[in-house]
C-alpha cells in the first residue's frame, strides 16, 4: 500500500507540472528553416503597424526558434522575420485580447551569393559546474586518432592501468556513464569497450566526484560521464580511423551519419586486435604450529592470448514536431580469445629439496557477447529548458569460458589427469527512467524523476573429470553449481538548484527501495535482502573576484554483485579456490569535498581536499582451507 501511495503521489507531481498556467504572452511563434524544418536561433522578429510599418517591438528567437511579444495592444500588424543569409518573410496578423500563437513561420536561404564568413572560437579546456569538472577533449591530440581510454589517461584524478581498467582518485569502484546514462557495456567489459570507442566521437568528459541525487549513488569515488558528439551537419558525413602498434596490435573504426529533414541516422563499427602475454610468479612458505617452516611452494605462470573484439552502434532520431522527438539506438559488442596457459608447480621440503613437480596446462576458448537497445521520447515545453524525457533500455550479456585442463606430473612420475570446467554467465537488465526539468525563473530550476532497474543474473559452473576406467569425462558434482540472482531497484529523486549573484547551491534527495533474491540452485539455498535508503546531496559554490570556492557532500553506495554473493567455490586449480559471501551488506559511503578554482586564459589551478567514510566495507581476503589449498573470498 505504501509503494502504491508513493507512485500515485509521484504521478500527481508530474501531472501537475505538465500543465502549467499560460504565460502573459500575446503573440508567440516558431521560426523554422524551410528546407530542413529545423529551428532557427537568433532570427530577428519585428512587430510593425500595418498602417505605416512603424516598428512596435523587436525580439530574437531562442535556441528552439521560439519568440514571443508581451502586452501587445489589439490591432492589425505586420510580423517580419529576418536572418543573415535568408530571405525576409512577412505576414499580416490581427491581435485581439486573447493570446495568439502564430505557429510555424518558415524562412528560405537566400539565392544570392555571399562572401565567406569564418567565425572561430576556442573552447576552454576546463570548465567547472556546481557539481562537476568538465574537460573539453577536442584540444587533446589523442582526440584525432586515439580511443576513449587514451583520452581518460590525460584527465586529472583519472588513471588507466595496464589492463585498461579506469580508476578515479585511486579507486576502481567508479561508475562510467555514456551521455548521462548507465550501460551494461560499462560493466565487466568496459576496459575493452573504452579502448574501442573512438576519441573523435567524444565532445567532453565530466568528472563528478560528488554527483547530485539525479544520478545513481553507485560508485565509491564518483562518476565519469562521457558525452558523445551530436552531429548536426546535414547530408552524409563520416570518418575512418586506423591505428597499428608493435606486437601485432591493430585498431580501426568507421563512423557514418546521415541527417535530412526530421530524420537523423547514425552508425559506427570498431574493430580491435590485441596481443597480450601475462606472466606471474608466486612463492608460498608453510609453517607448523610452532612457527617453524614445514615446506615451500613455487608457481610460475605464462598466459599468451590474442583477444579480438568488435563494437557496433546503430540508431536514429526523429523530430515529430517542435515539441516532441523520438530516438532509438542499439549496441552490440563481441569479444573472443583463446588462452593457452602454462603453469609450473614446484614443491620443496623445509631443506628446499624437491618433493614434487607438475605442470598444469589450460586450453581455454572464451567469448563475450553484449547487446543493448534504447528507446526514448522527449517533450520540450514552450518555456526554454522545460522538458520531460522518458527512456527505456534493455541489455543482455553472455560470457562463456571453456577450461580444458591437463595435469602433467614429472616428479614423482604419475599418470596425467584431466578436468574441464564450463563457465556460463548471463546478465539481463531492464531500465525505465523518467526525468522532468522545469525552470523556476531565471536563476532556479527543479529536477525530479523516477528510475526503475531490474537485473537477472544466471551463473552456471559445470565441472567434470576424466575417468580412466570408463575412458570418458564424468560430471564432478563437488565442483558443479548454479547461482541465480534477481535484483530490483525503484528510485525517485528531486533536486532544487538556485543561483544568486555570487552564491549558488543545489540540494537533492534520492529515495531507493531495493529487493534482492539469490538462489544457490545446487543446494536449494535462498538469499534475500530488502532495504530502503535515503541518499542526500548538497553542493555549495561561492564566486570570488577571479576564483571560486566549492563545498560538496553526497551519500553513496557500493552494492555487491552476483559473483561476490555466490558462496559456492570456483576451483581455479587444485590449490586455489575462489568464492563469494552471501552475508555481504552494501557499503555506505559518506563523501565530502572542498574545492578551489583559479583560471585564466592559459592556466588552470584546481586543488581539492576530500574525505570519505565507509561503513560495511568489504574486500578480498585469502585464507587456508587445509595444508595445501587456499580460498580467496
Amino acid at each position: 500500500m505504501g509503494k502504491q501511495i508513493f507512485l500515485i503521489s509521484f504521478a500527481l507531481l508530474i501531472a501537475t507540472n505538465l500543465f502549467p498556467q499560460a504565460k502573459n504572452s500575446i503573440v508567440t511563434g516558431i521560426v523554422l528553416d524551410k528546407s530542413s524544418e529545423q529551428p532557427v536561433e537568433f532570427a530577428t522578429v519585428q512587430l510593425m503597424k500595418q498602417a505605416d510599418s512603424t516598428v512596435i517591438i523587436t525580439t530574437v528567437t531562442d535556441k528552439k526558434g521560439k519568440f514571443d511579444f508581451n502586452k501587445t495592444a489589439s490591432g492589425s500588424y505586420i510580423l517580419r522575420v529576418s536572418f543573415i543569409g535568408y530571405e525576409n518573410n512577412s505576414i499580416k496578423i490581427t491581435v485581439n485580447r486573447q493570446n495568439q500563437n502564430i505557429g510555424q513561420i518558415e524562412i528560405t536561404i537566400a539565392a544570392k551569393n555571399m562572401n565567406e564568413v569564418v567565425v572561430t572560437a576556442k573552447k576552454s579546456l576546463l570548465n567547472t559546474g556546481i557539481d562537476r569538472k568538465v574537460y573539453n577533449v577536442s584540444q587533446d591530440i589523442m582526440a584525432q586518432s586515439g580511443s576513449a581510454s587514451d583520452i581518460l589517461k590525460n584527465i586529472p584524478s583519472v588513471e588507466v592501468d595496464i589492463e585498461g581498467q579506469v580508476l578515479l582518485r585511486g579507486s576502481a569502484d567508479v561508475m562510467i556513464l555514456i551521455n548521462g546514462k548507465p550501460s551494461l557495456l560499462m560493466g565487466k567489459s568496459r576496459a575493452e569497450v573504452l579502448q574501442q570507442l573512438p576519441a573523435n566521437s567524444i565532445e567532453r568528459i565530466e568528472v563528478i566526484t560528488n554527483p547530485s541525487a539525479k544520478y545513481r549513488p553507485d560508485g565509491t569515488s564518483g562518476i565519469i560521464n562521457i558525452v558523445l558528439k551530436k552531429n548536426i551537419k546535414y547530408g552524409w558525413n563520416g570518418s575512418v580511423v586506423a591505428n597499428a602498434g608493435n606486437k601485432n596490435r591493430y585498431n580501426a573504426g568507421i563512423n557514418f551519419n546521415y541527417k535530412q529533414g526530421k530524420w537523423n541516422f547514425f552508425s559506427n563499427y570498431n574493430f580491435r586486435q590485441d596481443s597480450r602475454l601475462r606472466t606471474g610468479h608466486f612463492n608460498r612458505e608453510y609453517f607448523d604450529s610452532t612457527g617453524k617452516t614445514e615446506s615451500y611452494y613455487t608457481e610460475n605462470n605464462m598466459s599468451p592470448n590474442r583477444p579480438l573484439s568488435n563494437f557496433i552502434t546503430l540508431g536514429a532520431d526523429y523530430t515529430l514536431n517542435e515539441h516532441n522527438s523520438l530516438g532509438i539506438s542499439g549496441n552490440y559488442f563481441y569479444r573472443k580469445l583463446t588462452r593457452n596457459d602454462v603453469s609450473e608447480r614446484f614443491f620443496y621440503d623445509n631443506n628446499y629439496l624437491l618433493t614434487g613437480h607438475f605442470n598444469r596446462l589450460k586450453y581455454d576458448p572464451e567469448s563475450e557477447k553484449e547487446k543493448e537497445a534504447t528507446v526514448s521520447w522527449q517533450h520540450n515545453f514552450p518555456a526554454e529548458d522545460h522538458e520531460l524525457r522518458v527512456e527505456f533500455n534493455m541489455a543482455a550479456t553472455h560470457d562463456k569460458e571453456n577450461h580444458n585442463n591437463s595435469n602433467i606430473c614429472f616428479f614423482p612420475v604419475q599418470t596425467s589427469s584431466f578436468d574441464n570446467v564450463l563457465l556460463s554467465d548471463k546478465d539481463n537488465q531492464q531500465e525505465l527512467a523518467v526525468d522532468y526539468t522545469r525552470p523556476l525563473g531565471e536563476d532556479a530550476k527543479i529536477e525530479t524523476g523516477y528510475e526503475g532497474l531490474l537485473n537477472q543474473i544466471d551463473l552456471d559452473y559445470y565441472g567434470e573429470y576424466y575417468d580412466t576406467l570408463q575412458r570418458k569425462f564424468i560430471k564432478d558434482i563437488i565442483k558443479s553449481n548454479r547461482f541465480t540472482y534477481n535484483g530490483a531497484i525503484h528510485a525517485a529523486y528531486v533536486v532544487y538548484e538556485r543561483g544568486f549573484e555570487k552564491f549558488s547551491f543545489s540540494a537533492g534527495l534520492r529515495a531507493e527501495q531495493v529487493f534482492i533474491d539469490g538462489n544457490l540452485v545446487t543446494k536449494d539455498s535462498l538469499i534475500t535482502n530488502r532495504y530502503f535508503k535515503i541518499y542526500p546531496t548538497l553542493h555549495l559554490s561561492y564566486k570570488l573576484k577571479e576564483s571560486e570556492i566549492q563545498l560538496n557532500y553526497s551519500k553513496r553506495v557500493n552494492r555487491p554483485d552476483g559473483d561476490e554473493l555466490n558462496p559456492f567455490p570456483e576451483y581455479i586449480d587444485p590449490y586455489n579456490l575462489q568464492a563469494g559471501n552471501p552475508k555481504l551488506l552494501p557499503e555506505i559511503i559518506h563523501s565530502i569535498e572542498l574545492g578551489y578554482k583559479w583560471q585564466n586564459e592559459k592556466y588552470s589551478f584546481v586543488p581539492s581536499l576530500y574525505y570519505r567514510y565507509k561503513r560495511n566495507g568489504f574486500t578480498e581476503v585469502t585464507v587456508p582451507v587445509n595444508d595445501t589449498v587456499l580460498l580467496t573470498t
